[in-house]
C-alpha cells in the first residue's frame, strides 16, 4: 500500500484512537530502525544519528537508544536543536540518561562514523534545505540509511531538494509514502523497507491507500482459459493503427495483443502495414484502409468499412503509429463516437483529439499518455506533468472520465478514484514502440473480460515485468521492444 503524508496522518491519527499511542509508534519505529542495523551491520559499531527537532528526529533518539544498549558507539547530532513535540523531548531525555551524547555541531566523530542514520525531516518536508544542513546530509559514511523518507525529499510528489540524502536504505514507517516511488526521489531512497508500527487493517481501509502492483497481484486477477474454452469468448479486439511510415507500431501492438491471450483480432490500417503484420503475425483478420499520398488515413471513405468493424468487438486499439493530420484527427473523433465497446487510445490517438477531450466516453475509455503526451492533453508543460505526475494523472482522470496510465519510472493508473503505481520496469525499455506493446498488452485483457482499471493494471504490470525478465538476458542498449513480446511467455 502507497499513502501520501496527509494519509499517513490520519493513518497515525486512527491508530492512536484503536489504543496504540503516538509514543508507542514511535517506540516501535525507532525500535524496528535500531533493530536492522544490529542485524544487518553487526560488526559495524561507530553510528552518527542526524536527528531533527520534530517526530522524525524523535524515532532516531529511540533508535540510538536500543542501539546503545547493544554496545554500539552512539552519537545523535540535532543541528536544530532541541526536540518540539513531548513525545520527542521524551525519547531524547531517554537518550541523554542512558549517556549518548548529543551535540549540535559536528565533530571528528562526525567524519569517522560507519553509519549514518538521517532523520532531520520526515515526510512532511517541503522547501529547500538550508546550506548547512546540505553539508550535514553529504558526510560520508560506509552505510548510510534514512529514517521514513531521506531529508529532502517530497513525500507526496518525488520531488526532490539539492542536497538531499543519499540512502543506500530506507525504513519507511507503516507505509511506503507514495512520492518514494516517483523519480528523482526514487533513486536516492535505496532499498525500502516497511517497518510494523502498529498500524491496524482496518485504518487502512478508511483512508483507500493507493495500490503498489506486483505481479503476483495481477496473475490472481487474469482470466481463466477453462478447458472447454473458445476464441469468440477470448474478446474480439478491433485494431486501428499503423501507417505507411509507421507499419512497425502496428506490428507489435498487434503481435503484443495476441500474445496476450486475445481470442481474435482484426487489424485495421493501410495496406503496406497490413502485410507487414499478416507476415509476423499470420493469424489476425486484415482490414484494408483508404489513405492518402503519404499514406495516412482518409477520413470519411474509412467511415462505412469501420462502422461494420466496429460492430461485436469488445476493445478498440485506436492510435498506435497512426499519424497525425487532418484526416486522422476527424477519423479518431468519428471512431470514439461512433464505438460502443472500450477504446484504448495511445499515442497519436491521444494527439488527435488534444483539442476535443470532452468527446471522450465517461468509463469506457483508457487513455495511456506519455508525459509530452500528458502535457499536451492538460496545456501545461512536460516539466510542470514531471514535478506532480500524481496531480497530473488525476486531473486527467477528471478531466476524462477515462483509466488514466501515466506512464514513466513509477507508472501511475487511476480512475479518479482508485490507484495504482507500477515501480517495475528499467531504463532498457526507453526505446520508441514500448508503449505500442503496452496498448496492445491491455486491448487484449479488455478483450477478455477485465475491467478498464484492472486491464489497465494488468497490461502495465505484465509490460513492466516482461522488461525486468528481458534485462536479465541482455543489456539495457541492446533491449528492443518486440523482446518484451517473446518473453511474455515466461510471464503469462
Amino acid at each position: 500500500m502507497l499513502v501520501t503524508p496527509k494519509q499517513m496522518q490520519e493513518l497515525e491519527k486512527l491508530t492512536d484512537a484503536a489504543g496504540v499511542s503516538y509514543a508507542e509508534m514511535m517506540e516501535r519505529a525507532g525500535h524496528a530502525l535500531a533493530m536492522f542495523v544490529i542485524h544487518h551491520y553487526p560488526d559495524m559499531h561507530k553510528i552518527l544519528l542526524l536527528a531533527g527537532n520534530g517526530n522524525n528526529g524523535g524515532d532516531c533518539y529511540v533508535a540510538a537508544y536500543y542501539l546503545h544498549m547493544y554496545d554500539k558507539n552512539v552519537r545523535i547530532l540535532a543541528p536544530m536543536g532541541e526536540p518540539k513535540t513531548e513525545i520527542s523531548r521524551i525519547a531524547c531525555d531517554r537518550a541523554l540518561k542512558a549517556g549518548i551524547p548529543v551535540r549540535s555541531d559536528p565533530d571528528s566523530f562526525m567524519k569517522s562514523a560507519e553509519i549514518i542514520i538521517d532523520g532531520l525531516f520526515g515526510t512532511g518536508f517541503r522547501g529547500e534545505l538550508t546550506e548547512q544542513i546540505q553539508n550535514l546530509l553529504l558526510l560520508s559514511g560506509k552505510i548510510r540509511i534514512a529514517c521514513d523518507i531521506p531529508s529532502g525529499g517530497n513525500g507526496l510528489t518525488g520531488q526532490i531538494s539539492p542536497g538531499i540524502f543519499q540512502a543506500d536504505t530506507t525504513i519507511t514507517f507503516g507505509a511506503v509514502k507514495i512520492g518514494m516511488t516517483q523519480y528523482p526521489l526514487r533513486k536516492y531512497c535505496g532499498e525500502i523497507l516497511i517497518a510494523d508500527i502498529g498500524i491496524p487493517e482496518q485504518a487502512f481501509a478508511k483512508i483507500r491507500p493507493a495500490e503498489q502492483l506486483t505481479l503476483e497481484k495481477i496473475k490472481s486477477i487474469l482470466p481463466d482459459r477453462r478447458p472447454d474454452a473458445y476464441k469468440n469468448q477470448m474478446g474480439h479486439v478491433l485494431a486501428v493503427a499503423g501507417s505507411i511510415r509507421m507499419r512497425g507500431a502496428c506490428v507489435l501492438a498487434v503481435t503484443a495483443a495476441m500474445r496476450s491471450g486475445a481470442g481474435l483480432l482484426t487489424c485495421a490500417s493501410a495496406e503496406p502495414a497490413l502485410m507487414a503484420v499478416s507476415c509476423r503475425m499470420p493469424e489476425i483478420m486484415c482490414l484494408p484502409l483508404k489513405t492518402d499520398e503519404n499514406g495516412f488515413f482518409l477520413d470519411m471513405e474509412n467511415h462505412e468499412i469501420l462502422l461494420q468493424a466496429l460492430q461485436n468487438k469488445q476493445a478498440l486499439l485506436l492510435g498506435c503509429g497512426m499519424g497525425m493530420t487532418e484526416k486522422t484527427r476527424n477519423l479518431t473523433k468519428f471512431l470514439i463516437s461512433e464505438s460502443s465497446c472500450p477504446v484504448i487510445l495511445d499515442a497519436d490517438g491521444l494527439n488527435c483529439i488534444c483539442d476535443c477531450i470532452e468527446l471522450l466516453s465517461k468509463g469506457r475509455t483508457i487513455i495511456t499518455p506519455h508525459v509530452g503526451e500528458a502535457a499536451r492533453l492538460l496545456k501545461i508543460s512536460a516539466k510542470e506533468i514531471q514535478q506532480d505526475r500524481f496531480s497530473a494523472a488525476y486531473q486527467l482522470a477528471e478531466m476524462t472520465g477515462a483509466v488514466v496510465v501515466l506512464k514513466g519510472a513509477g507508472t501511475i493508473i487511476t480512475d479518479g478514484s482508485r490507484t495504482a503505481v507500477c515501480d517495475l520496469g528499467n531504463p532498457g525499455m526507453a526505446r520508441a514502440g514500448s508503449g505500442d506493446v503496452l496498448t496492445g498488452i491491455i486491448a487484449a485483457f479488455v478483450g477478455q473480460g477485465l475491467s478498464l482499471y484492472e486491464a489497465a493494471c494488468a497490461g502495465v504490470t505484465i509490460h513492466a515485468a516482461a522488461g525486468d525478465l528481458t534485462a536479465e538476458h541482455m543489456p539495457y542498449r541492446y533491449m528492443l521492444p518486440h523482446d518484451l513480446i517473446h518473453t511474455l511467455q515466461d510471464i503469462l
